[in-house]
């Protein structure tokens, strides 16, 4: 299913809660948001919408190494002689070129999640490093394995918990687990658009429902 039909899922289940709580009208709207947001966390182990979106871009890694490049080249040829300037110039193409091959997409996200956590760990907000352990977790994990089964419920319940703590509110809790559960219904093999299914029992049981 794609991430827009699954926002929408989400963002109706944060309405449904709030309807259920009776909500007032700005906590709904807040409901729906989150919902839409925590509907997408199962598919941050593939490039998706929100991953693309909290990801930091990899142009501006290759940039900087780029201008590194091209600085260790004016350095080598200005400063350096012999063997020094030839490897000078050696590291500088390799600074050039090697990040364009090498840098992908899981590891920029494997970057965004540690950067969460030190800004998390610098400001001493706990529910922040805890999103940003749960980026590093998906960045490292195969798409529909892990965040896709009862274990990734489990371990995005930390999460969840740790945000309302931080930011108590009646029923936010529901909407953050419920909407995340709702990712991974919608991705069951019942419904004709899958041709795939969801791993519930994942690793101990690979069987796709």
């Amino acid at each position: 299913m794609k991430g827009s039909s699954h926002m929408v899922i989400g963002a109706a289940t944060g309405v449904g809660v709030a309807v259920w709580m009776q909500s007032p009208l700005i906590d709904t709207a807040l409901f729906a948001c989150t919902g839409a947001v925590a509907a997408l966390v199962p598919d941050l182990d593939v490039n998706g919408k929100l991953a693309n979106k909290i990801t930091v871009e990899k142009k501006w890694l290759i940039l900087f190494f780029a201008a590194a490049g091209l600085l260790l080249a004016l350095y080598s040829y200005f400063m350096l002689f012999g063997v020094k300037q030839a490897a000078g110039f050696i590291v500088s193409v390799g600074l050039l070129l090697l990040p364009r091959l090498f840098i992908k997409q899981r590891m920029m996200l494997f970057l965004t999640g540690a950067l969460v956590v030190y800004a998390g760990w610098y400001i001493n907000e706990a529910w922040i490093m805890y999103i940003g352990f749960f980026i590093l977790f998906a960045s490292l994990v195969s798409h529909r394995t892990w965040t896709h089964s009862i274990v990734g419920i489990a371990l995005f319940y930390f999460v969840a918990a740790e945000i309302t703590r931080a930011y108590p509110s009646d029923g936010l809790l529901a909407v953050l687990l419920l909407s995340y559960i709702s990712h991974l219904l919608a991705d069951m093999k019942l419904l004709p658009a899958n041709k795939k299914g969801t791993k519930f029992f994942y690793p101990v049981w690979k069987k796709e429902f």
